[in-house]
């Protein structure tokens, strides 16, 4: 079963890059073998089931050139609507890229500072390939879950990077140790006071 497994796996990658076209724009070893093949996956059952092309491109550096001129090369050839997740490890730049459409689907911010920030280690060490495509992917599969949020569809390769009733269920446990302690509180000082 597992052979056949594997031979499934690389039947499906190779007909994608065979017949599809690449999500991974450029990936300067940045990203792991296997975080990149499922991005491929991902990306194109967006597509299928959207019509929105999501990309990534993961660079070292920008080999000379500012932000905007390294972007402006790979969305020069992009058909709209599409999303682009663009990082370079050296300049320590992180942009979500959309058009007009695609913005209208979800929160860049959210995405960035909710499900990116999160995952990226404090020190340059830390910043390695497992790391980053931690970061990338969990960022990459919060905006996939959003744009199919958007257009009503379910996705099969996609797990949820949100649990919004156990968020939901812990800011109010939160909230009532908050009330309680208060009350306490408010309770000895005017014990106190008499």
């Amino acid at each position: 079963m597992n052979y056949k497994l594997k031979i499934g796996f690389f039947a499906l990658f190779f007909s994608i890059s065979l017949y599809g076209k690449s999500y991974v724009l450029d990936n300067q070893n940045q990203i792991l073998d296997k975080t990149a093949d499922f991005i491929e996956v991902l990306a194109n059952e967006v597509y299928e089931k959207t019509g929105v092309s999501l990309y990534i491109v993961a660079l070292e550096d920008l080999e000379g050139m500012n932000l905007q001129e390294k972007e402006l090369l790979y969305k020069k050839d992009l058909k709209n609507p599409y999303i682009l997740l663009f990082f370079v490890k050296k300049e320590k730049k992180i942009d979500i890229i959309t058009t007009e459409d695609s913005a209208k689907m979800f929160d860049k911010k959210e995405v960035y500072w909710d499900y990116i920030v999160p995952l990226i280690p404090n020190s340059d060490k830390e910043l390695t390939q497992q790391n980053i495509s931690a970061f990338l992917l969990n960022g990459f599969m919060d905006i996939a879950d959003r744009i199919a949020q958007f257009h009503k569809v379910e996705l099969k390769h996609s797990f949820s990077t949100t649990n919004k009733g156990v968020e939901l269920t812990t800011k109010m446990i939160l909230y009532l140790m908050l009330f309680i302690l208060l009350i306490v509180f408010a309770f000895v000082s005017l014990r106190k006071s008499k």
